[in-house]
């Protein structure tokens, strides 16, 4: 879709989809405004858009300013290293100890870096493909996202791999790790608009927009 206000430039994705999927159902134009992730919840407090699509996760502080959807997406926090590099054989979170790691700023998968025991944790970055550029780069050994992110950058980047935990992160809420729409607090019509959308999506229709995304994507 077309981002608003930027002329010739797109925008693509898992959310994407969900949203033009959404606007299908509702019968409604769906119109893509580029926001930095910051600004999004401000964004809707003062009506510039009327939700957010954007992989976020619920947390009770967001939820104190914002009403959210049921989940569309439940995902894993993973690792992206480099190919090359000996950390493709960890299974333990701890076993990044001693080791430079990044996510973006302000994500779950930000807070929990924390939890490695003298991890050296990266200032945030303003995207996960600006973090994915810290791993390639070496000023980063390890970058923290969640699966389908991974997947999209890893698929973008064949020096890059994946690496799923056997002993992971603790303590986060389920809720955390599900993507919601994001709408203004006490707009339940829109809301019950919105959950009816999202219930005509089946898991196979969900996959596959999930794979058509992650075969577009780059970095």
């Amino acid at each position: 879709l077309p981002i608003d206000g930027i002329n010739g430039q797109f925008a693509d994705g898992y959310d994407i989809q969900i949203a033009k999927h959404l606007g299908a159902e509702m019968g409604k134009e769906v119109i893509i405004k580029k926001i930095e992730w910051g600004a999004l919840i401000p964004a809707l407090q003062t009506g510039d858009i009327n939700a957010i699509i954007a992989g976020m996760s619920y947390t009770e502080e967001r939820d104190a300013s914002v009403d959210f959807s049921a989940a569309y997406y439940v995902s894993d926090i993973v690792a992206i290293v480099r190919g090359d590099s000996d950390l493709v054989a960890i299974d333990s979170i701890q076993d990044l100890s001693g080791y430079k790691v990044v996510s973006q700023l302000g994500t779950i998968q930000d807070s929990v870096i924390d939890q490695i025991e003298g991890v050296i944790h990266q200032p945030g970055t303003d995207t996960f493909n600006t973090a994915a550029l810290s791993v390639i780069s070496g000023d980063s050994d390890a970058l923290i996202a969640e699966y389908p992110v991974a997947r999209a950058i890893v698929n973008a980047n064949p020096s890059l791999a994946i690496v799923e935990f056997a002993v992971g992160f603790t303590g986060i809420d389920e809720n955390e790790l599900s993507v919601s729409v994001a709408v203004a607090e006490g707009n339940s019509e829109l809301l019950g608009e919105i959950n009816i959308g999202l219930l005509t999506l089946s898991e196979e229709i969900r996959q596959t927009m999930m794979d058509g995304a992650i075969s577009r994507s780059g970095v």
